[in-house]
């Protein structure tokens, strides 16, 4: 059983921030500090966004440049596109990953440690806690760890006078991210809101039309959404035809507009949300009807598709959201108002941190996302080095 100054339960963007920032920046007694992660190498998901370019952050985040310095500060130099998106020099994700798991000296990880339990053990004089600190700090992680592929795997605990938790959402399932940290959250006593898959594809249908003979057409487009038959949000950009459906960054940005209130079944919310699609935006009704149709503005195939059919307003009823799988963020999780969001730390819990996904905070697409990731797991870092510092 080993005792560290600070766990970090998951290896993911929030978590490998946090980790490399509190032993490279901020650091400077040698505390004990390790990583738990469930998969079998750090970063996985990172590894896989923005295409795996990594859309590190955005122009329009306020917490950008210390984003940008930090990623410098461990090698990692940045471009700004003309959409106002940062991605690292090499447009590589998986460099992005080294850098991180390479400023990690010092910090022990284990890979392969599934995290069941996080309990709080008892300070002195708290009556209300179930087992004696002594010397072990304030938390008990109780996980499955299998040290190697060829091992079966055993029960094993840690102990710790801090954790952050940084297990990500439900998004993305086939990078680990399975939604454990809700239920460890809720055993520690927060309230987690009702979680969605958003950033991903809307599934729809409309008359006349055939979208798996649609699948792989693109087209320049203004999407809006309409709950009870009243505009919402629009987006322009790429729309992207689905076998069953549409898909693009303009879509995605719909997506967490689209959910059920709190007693709402999801299927039934879904019946008071369509789109409507302007497929001519650059172009106004009077020059579309001087043209003899609509190729030309629209690929041949999209044209024949919709015929007929006024593409400046295209209605289209949802039928489903893209699950877990296709959804590149969480909307819900563990709610903000029982974070201190200064220091990343609970209001409820001392000595508890959260950052990253698990976290009830989403942004559209384009780097909104994985900036939150590194800001909360810097935030976290700088509280608890901080808080060191003072004691």
């Amino acid at each position: 059983m080993m005792k560290y100054d600070l766990v970090i339960a998951g290896g993911g963007a929030a978590g490998l921030a946090a980790a490399a920032s509190f032993i490279k920046e901020l650091n400077k007694d040698g505390a004990k500090v390790c990583v738990l992660e469930k998969n079998d190498a750090l970063g996985r998901k990172i590894n896989a966004t923005g295409g795996g370019r990594c859309n590190l952050t955005n122009e329009a985040c306020p917490g950008k440049d210390m984003t940008i310095d930090f990623f410098r500060s461990i090698g990692i130099e940045v471009y700004r596109d003309s959409e106002g998106r940062y991605y690292p020099y090499t447009n590589k994700a998986s460099d992005v990953t080294k850098a991180l798991v390479d400023a990690l000296g010092g910090v022990e990880v284990k890979c392969g440690f599934e995290i069941k339990v996080i309990s709080r053990l008892k300070a002195a004089g708290d009556e209300s806690e179930t087992a004696e600190a002594g010397d072990m700090g304030n938390f008990m992680i109780t996980g499955m760890f299998r040290e190697s592929p060829d091992k079966a795997p055993s029960m094993e605990m840690v102990f710790a006078d801090n954790v952050l938790m940084s297990m990500g959402g439900k998004a993305g399932p086939q990078y680990g991210t399975t939604g454990d940290g809700y239920t460890i959250a809720r055993t520690l006593g927060h309230t987690v809101t009702r979680v969605f898959p958003i950033l991903t594809g809307i599934e729809c249908k409309a008359d006349g039309v055939d979208f798996a003979g649609l699948k792989g057409v693109r087209a320049k487009g203004t999407v809006i959404l309409n709950k009870d038959g009243e505009p919402i949000v629009r987006d322009t950009g790429e729309i992207q035809f689905t076998e069953d459906g549409i898909s693009g960054i303009c879509v995605f940005n719909l997506t967490p507009h689209i959910k059920a209130d709190k007693w709402e079944n999801f299927e039934d919310a879904l019946k008071r949300y369509s789109i409507t699609v302007d497929l001519a935006p650059d172009f106004t009704g009077e020059q579309l009807a001087g043209r003899g149709g609509s190729f030309g503005i629209l690929t041949e195939k999209l044209a024949e598709a919709l015929e007929g059919t006024d593409i400046k307003n295209w209605q289209l009823d949802i039928t489903g959201i893209k699950g877990w799988r296709d959804a590149q963020a969480t909307f819900g999780g563990v709610a903000v108002d029982e974070i201190d969001m200064e220091t990343m730390e609970s209001r409820l819990v001392p000595g508890l941190y959260f950052a990253g996904e698990i976290i009830d905070a989403q942004g559209p697409c384009g780097g909104f996302n994985l900036q939150n990731a590194w800001e909360t797991g810097i935030k976290a870092a700088k509280a608890i080095a901080d808080r060191r510092s003072e004691d």
